[in-house]
This record gives structure tokens, sequence and C-alpha cells, in this order.
């Protein structure tokens, strides 16, 4: 019967995931801009550089990037280059999902939390596009997941793995994902020391840095300005990047992105004494 199950699930996953990936054209100006990036580091040869319309384009970092022209060398259309990739993630991340909760609290938690995930609005539509949002989501919460033994447990055993997947999470968005970092840290401040070990430190480094480094020496000044100072702070101090909406802005955000879920969300109040 579990096999079954099983089978279902796998079959429910690909249906919902895979299928008809290429059946609608580019969304909005995001998704195309990338996958011309991508394209164009498929057809250069230059994975370095970000190029958009032959100009340098620093307004995201590069694995997006990466992960739609390895789609372009594989062959796929213009439109599967860029999505299917990004697809694939997000079915490897509910596989590592599904790991990690049964691993922490039991099957039963696993199952209806990945079934929930897989089936929220907001983690199927982004699944859909090639944007950003899903390979942050992924390897950020992947870095969250591997952190819950040290929360619970104070076990650093699972910190290098952590900490190469925020790095690959910085590598995804910049500085956002180690400002969501935080409060992780700070539940568990007095052992905070961990992190700072060489393993967590070296993982972190070989995820996350060469890009950054050799970026800067090929391109100078330049990309520190514009991918630090302008893209990355700029957002909080600016309207010109086209981030206008209030604050309260996001709450019906949020409640459409886990809709059909989120009536379910005043059951979190009973989670509150585990710290995880």
């Amino acid at each position: 019967m579990r096999r079954t199950w099983v089978v279902i699930a796998i079959a429910l996953i690909g249906a919902l995931y895979l299928g008809d990936l290429a059946g609608m054209g580019m969304v909005g100006p995001d998704e195309p801009r990338y996958a011309a990036i991508g394209r164009t580091m498929a057809e250069s040869g230059d994975w370095i550089t970000p190029r958009l319309w032959g100009n340098p384009w620093f307004e995201k970092s590069a694995l997006l990037y990466w992960l739609t022209a390895t789609g372009f060398k594989l062959g796929f259309g213009p439109d599967l280059a860029p999505r299917l990739p990004v697809a694939l993630l997000s079915v490897a991340f509910l596989g590592f999902f599904w790991w990690r909760l049964r691993i922490e609290w039991d099957a039963r938690a696993a199952w209806f939390a990945t079934a929930m995930l897989a089936t929220s609005a907001g983690w199927l539509a982004y699944s859909h596009v090639a944007v950003t949002d899903l390979p942050l989501a992924a390897f950020f919460s992947a870095a969250l997941l591997l952190s819950l033994p040290w929360i619970e447990r104070g076990d650093s055993s699972a910190l290098p793995a952590a900490a190469a997947c925020l790095g690959l999470a910085a590598l995804a968005k910049g500085l956002v994902p180690l400002v969501l970092f935080f409060p992780v840290l700070a539940i568990g401040w007095r052992r905070i020391r961990d992190w700072f070990r060489p393993a967590p430190l070296l993982a972190f480094g070989i995820c996350a840095l060469p890009w950054y480094i050799l970026c800067t020496v090929r391109n100078g000044v330049s990309f520190l300005r514009v991918f630090f100072v302008e893209q990355q702070f700029g957002r909080f101090s600016s309207d010109a990047l086209q981030h206008v909406q209030p604050w309260w802005f996001y709450v019906p955000a949020a409640l459409l992105l886990l809709f059909p879920w989120f009536p379910l969300l005043g059951l979190a109040i009973r989670g509150l004494p585990d710290r995880r």
C-alpha cells in the first residue's frame, strides 16, 4: 500500500511540475531578461560576466543564469531551457524537504508537510518560471533544515552542509539569504562560534565566493557599485527599482502564495514550544 502511494505521489509531482513547462511564453519583465542572459552565457562561453544585449548586467548573481545556460547547452528550446532546471531543482528540494522532516520529526509530519508545500500556489507558481526566487528559497530552506539539529540539540555535524547551501543561496540572490538567516544565529547565539569553525567557513566560501571574486577581478568597481550599492542596498532606500508596495501588501500576498493551506496557519501556535 505504501509503495502505491509513493508511485501516486511521484506521478502527481511529475504532472504538476514537469508537464507543459513550455506551454506559455516568458512571463513579465524578469523572466525573458534572465533567459536572455543565460542564453548569452551558453553561446559566448563567458560564465562570469552576465550580459544583456551585449552589456554587463549586474542585477542578480549568477546561479540562475548558470542553470539557464546549462539548459541551452543541453539543446532545450527558448522556453524550456530556462524553466526545466528550475522545475527540477524544485522537485529535488521536495524530496530533500521530506527527508529532513522525517529525520527531525516523523514520516507522518514529513508526508503532510511535503504534500502541503508541493500543492501551495506560491511554490507551484515559482517552480514554473525562470526567476531567482525558487533557487533562493530552495537553498535557503535547505540551509535552515540542516540547521535544525544544531538549534535543537547543539549537533553541529550538518553545519558544513548548511553553510554550503547558504552559500548557494547567496549565489542565487546576493545578501538577501544572509540577512534572512540572522534569526537562526540569534536562536543559537550561545553556540554561534560553531558557524565560524573551518569546515562551515570553507564550505560557504567554496560555494559563494569564487564567482563574486572573479566578477570583481574582471569588471572592477563597476560590479561592486551596481550589484551591492545599487541593487542590494539601494532597494531599501529608493523607489527607482519599482518595489514600491507598502508593507501591508505582503500580508494578502503571503496568504495567496499559501493557498489553499493558509487557513491552517492558526494551528502553527501549537508548535511554538518547539524551537525548531
